[in-house]
């Protein structure tokens, strides 16, 4: 062979090798494209958001019917026929509006008839005491010489009390002092002669007992003959002394007594008794009683029926030409100087639901404060067995616009959190051990469990379970496990 041929054929080898070469360098290239591609592919992409700090507002939603602060029943100051009603059901009326009329000519004749009858009255009773006047030396005398006599029987009845006292003390200590002291006796020799019996006879603790024996038989006796021999002391005969002198001088006064009482009945059988007196005082009172009535009746006729505060008229009980009697119920209106919201609260709304909260309040296309007045302390239960709690929010401003019964959309402005850190709702999850978001740490999905507080407007305040460093996702495609890489965008 030819070095010519040789050659060719070497250049030949080498260019097969080269392409060769070529085109595993192309398929490992197309094969790691390939790869990429699908690693690529399959980790998924999520929407995070960072968490961040800022106020949140809890709001609560509510509706009720404009009302009075307070219904108010007007009552009819006098007993008469209405003449005339200057209002109607549905009016609203200022404070001080006569809303009746009395007929009065009635009312003013019973009043002069009553006038009469009173003054009758004034002079039978001053004529009565009149004639009773004379009578009245006699026992007045008789009154005060009583007076002093039952006092002075009083003073020595409880002097006399007190002496019979004294004595009675003296004899029974005098009585009790011997009688303890021959109780102790007779008690010391029962002990001792028990001892005795115990001790053995001719010892010296047998010797000393039968001794003290002897010394309390002694003793017994003397007590005995001393208690034959008492004679009575000078202080016991002076006591008994007194109290008979005590006795002789209530004698006296009870026997002067008695001559002042029959004097005192004679004087009274031509005076007036305590009894006709109360009973002519009485029937004195009921005309002078009456005639005021009347007076204060017909004077508040004069005025008419009128309302205190201003409020709208709701329901009326009487007519023109019909009779009321005092303090019978003709009216009664709502409070329209001050108004509120009447409404009710479920369960939900009640948890977050205090007295003082700002409320806002639309009224048709208005827009008032308002403010949280009054909650029930007591739930109602609907043909549904839902439970909710009644409520009342006081409107803080008024216009000619509102009109009672009207309803009011409400917006309750509840908790309040400062400063807090908080995430878009949607990034807060739940299950059955509660709470939790899935945070993105080194490319990974981290689930951590959180305490959240107020949502308000699609934010969640995070009392607890993440920090401000924290990236929460906020969106996924798919469901996400703990572990799983993933990239993250920023949410829009």
């Amino acid at each position: 062979m030819s070095t010519s041929t040789k050659k060719k054929k070497k250049k030949l080898g080498l260019k097969i090798l080269i392409f060769l070469a070529l085109a595993v360098v192309v398929i490992i290239v197309a094969s790691a494209v390939k790869n990429a591609g699908k690693v690529q592919a399959e980790i998924p992409t999520v929407q995070t958001a960072r968490v961040t700090r800022g106020d949140l507002q809890e709001e609560v939603s509510s509706a009720g019917t404009v009302a009075g602060e307070e219904t108010i029943t007007i009552y009819a100051p006098a007993s008469g026929t209405v003449k005339e009603i200057s209002v109607r059901s549905g009016d609203e009326i200022s404070a001080g509006a006569v809303l009746m009329t009395y007929d009065l000519e009635k009312l003013e004749a019973d009043l002069y008839q009553a006038k009469l009858q009173n003054e009758k009255s004034q002079l039978a009773y001053d004529n009565t005491l009149t004639n009773n006047s004379k009578g009245n030396g006699k026992v007045s005398e008789a009154k005060v010489n009583l007076s002093v006599l039952e006092k002075q029987i009083e003073d020595h009845e409880a002097y006399l009390k007190n002496l019979q006292t004294a004595l009675s003390d003296y004899l029974t200590k005098e009585s009790n002092d011997r009688v303890l002291k021959d109780y102790n006796l007779r008690k010391k020799q029962t002990e001792l002669a028990e001892k005795l019996k115990s001790l053995p006879p001719g010892t010296t603790d047998y010797n000393d007992a039968a001794k003290e024996l002897e010394s309390v038989a002694n003793q017994l006796e003397q007590l005995a003959l001393q208690q034959s021999l008492t004679t009575k002391s000078e202080y016991q005969a002076d006591l008994e002394k007194k109290i008979s002198e005590e006795k002789e001088a209530i004698a006296g006064f009870q026997e002067y007594r008695a001559k002042m009482e029959a004097q005192k009945s004679t004087g009274e059988a031509s005076v007036l008794d305590d009894y006709n007196r109360r009973q002519l005082e009485i029937d004195k009172e009921l005309t002078d009683l009456n005639y005021q009535r009347l007076l204060d009746e017909v004077q508040a006729a004069r005025k008419g029926i009128s309302t205190e505060v201003q409020g709208v008229v709701t329901t009326l009980s009487a007519a023109p030409g019909g009779s009321v009697a005092v303090g019978m119920p003709v009216a009664t209106l709502e409070r329209t100087d001050k108004l509120k919201v009447s409404a009710s609260a479920t369960k939900y709304v009640m948890e977050r639901l205090k007295v003082g909260q700002q409320v806002e309040v639309r009224i048709g296309d208005k827009t008032y404060d308002g403010r949280v007045s009054h909650i029930d302390r007591f739930a109602t239960i609907s043909n549904l067995n839902a439970a909710s709690v009644g409520f009342e929010v006081e409107l803080l401003q008024k216009d000619d616009f509102i009109y009672l019964g009207m309803e009011a959309k409400m917006t309750i402005f509840t908790r309040k959190a400062e400063n807090a850190l908080q995430l878009p709702t949607q990034a807060v999850n739940a299950n059955k051990d509660g709470d939790f978001v899935y945070v993105v740490q080194n490319g990974a999905i981290v689930k951590k469990p959180v305490k959240v507080g107020i949502i308000s407007n699609g934010i969640t305040e995070i009392i607890e379970g993440v920090t401000e460093s924290d990236e929460v996702v906020v969106k996924s495609q798919g469901n996400l496990e703990e572990g799983m890489e993933v990239l993250a965008t920023p949410a829009n």
